[in-house]
């Protein structure tokens, strides 16, 4: 039920946090507003939610004016006394909710429920919404966002800020950015133009970017996709830079890089050594320095049937050389 739940939370803040923005600057008053939601098959109880609004006067029975949600629209809208009756769809991300509502209103409050069904993840979703509001003055303009809604505003504004973001960073801010409803439209280019041009030499950058798409969560947006990035030609491009600094990073994305490479620094640590033995040979490329893993004495740097004299044995340097390279290498 996640993706419900976040469909009607959606909804919700939607009403109740004033993204409704007034075609013209009329006139009008603080409202305090206070609104819940219900809804069969959330995850958590949501609590009451109060914020203000600047309603424009004399439209505290207006449907539209009292939710100033951009993404539902009232129609039918019948007015009998103090009572405002109404129906009401509501469309987010191509996902349709309808249903009903009505306002009860005083000179200085009022009191509404909504309810609204449809579908969503091809789920049913029921959700029913309460709120009343009271005049709390002074005039405002009615095309004035509430003081919590200019605060998310101005949060948000920072949060999209991409100058001086590693990619690292903005690889894992993608939905902020690269999402089909972006929270900060306009800096996709940006984004994308910092990943192609790290992916492909920057190994962390590269490790970033290749976790976060094998592990997409549901929802996420692909940053291959939304960038036009090829991922298989930004692997091969990363894979020719694997060396000593960068082995453990790239090595999950390299296997065969991985491998040649250490072939290459085994070779190069064991070749041109003196050898009291064929075995201390194999034994030092292959890396081998248990009993365990190169089998009897030779593992221990003891050539069969031969003793080993202590520090003198070029052997035991050899075997000590493998070692350490294998602490580098993690193998």
């Amino acid at each position: 039920m996640k993706k419900t739940s976040t469909l009607g939370l959606i909804l919700f803040l939607g009403i109740f946090w004033g993204t409704f923005s007034a075609a013209y600057a009329a006139p009008g008053e603080w409202w305090e507003v206070t609104g819940k939601m219900e809804m069969p098959g959330m995850p958590f109880a949501m609590p009451a939610t109060t914020t203000k609004i600047c309603i424009a006067k004399g439209a505290a029975n207006d449907p539209q004016q009292t939710t100033q949600d951009k993404d539902c629209k009232m129609t039918d809208v019948k007015i009998s006394g103090n009572k405002t009756s109404y129906k009401v769809r509501c469309v987010h991300d191509g996902e349709v909710m309808n249903g009903t509502g009505d306002i009860t209103s005083t000179a200085d409050s009022y009191n509404g429920t909504m309810h609204l069904s449809g579908k969503s993840g091809g789920e049913t979703v029921n959700m029913t919404t309460t709120y009343r509001g009271k005049r709390v003055g002074p005039a405002c303009d009615s095309s004035q966002p509430s003081p919590e809604m200019a605060a998310a505003q101005k949060q948000i504004a920072q949060s999209c800020e991409t100058t001086g973001r590693s990619s690292r960073d903005l690889i894992n801010m993608a939905d902020m950015f690269l999402a089909k409803e972006s929270m900060c439209p306009g800096k996709s280019k940006v984004v994308c133009d910092a990943v192609r041009k790290d992916a492909g030499k920057d190994a962390e950058v590269y490790s970033t970017l290749a976790m976060r798409e094998q592990h997409l969560p549901p929802g996420g947006t692909s940053i291959a996709k939304a960038c036009g990035l090829d991922m298989a030609a930004t692997t091969k491009s990363i894979c020719k830079t694997l060396n000593g600094k960068n082995y453990r990073t790239l090595t999950p994305h390299c296997p065969a890089e991985a491998k040649a490479y250490r072939a290459t620094a085994r070779k190069k640590e064991c070749d041109g050594r003196s050898f009291t033995a064929r075995e201390d040979l194999s034994r030092c490329l292959s890396g081998a320095d248990s009993k365990e893993e190169s089998g009897g004495d030779e593992g221990r740097g003891k050539p069969s049937g031969k003793p080993a004299s202590g520090a003198n044995n070029p052997a035991d340097t050899v075997i000590d050389g493998a070692k350490k390279l294998k602490g580098l290498l993690g193998f």
